[in-house]
């Protein structure tokens, strides 16, 4: 998915035109959904800059740590999002992401809360549910090659 021209944030549009121009300036983002689909595009290129500038400054993290946990990202689905649109002070987005790790497939549920201060948008915090679950080696890989996860994805985890 990293080398997808489409954005990885499963909009469907390029990358170029979709999240790429809000990762190189927060302003872009006119819209709580907007800025929550920086930010898991983000997390897919590990751009850390983007992910903490749009962290609302209570609870911003100094520094993330990609290193001590490598996942592939497999897909962002939003279910909902109520207000934070471009007249809005706050906004709500219903996601779930999914993602590889350690083997696992896991799917995180989260109700995330934006608040838009001085014309951006920030994430404040969010209540989240995880699920895990183990993918077999000869089942298809998550990530929707078509390969066997053994062939696909867990190979990559190996290696790494």
């Amino acid at each position: 998915m990293i080398n997808s021209p489409l954005c990885p944030c499963g909009s469907n549009l390029p990358y170029s035109s979709c999240c790429l121009p809000i990762l190189d300036d927060h302003r872009c983002a006119k819209t709580a959904e907007a800025l929550m689909r920086s930010r898991y595009t983000a997390f897919v290129k590990k751009n850390e800059q983007h992910i903490i500038a749009s962290w609302h400054e209570i609870n911003r993290p100094e520094k993330l740590n990609f290193d001590g946990h490598p996942v592939i990202w497999l897909g962002l689905t939003i279910h909902g999002v109520r207000e934070g649109s471009e007249n809005d002070v706050a906004g709500t987005v219903d996601f779930t992401s999914t993602y590889l790790e350690n083997g696992l497939i896991s799917r995180l549920r989260e109700m995330s809360q934006f608040v838009r201060e001085d014309g951006l948008w920030y994430y404040k915090e969010g209540e989240c549910n995880v699920t895990r679950q183990k993918v077999e080696r000869n089942s298809p890989c998550p990530c929707g090659s078509g390969n066997k996860f053994k062939r696909c994805c867990l190979l990559g985890n190996l290696t790494k």
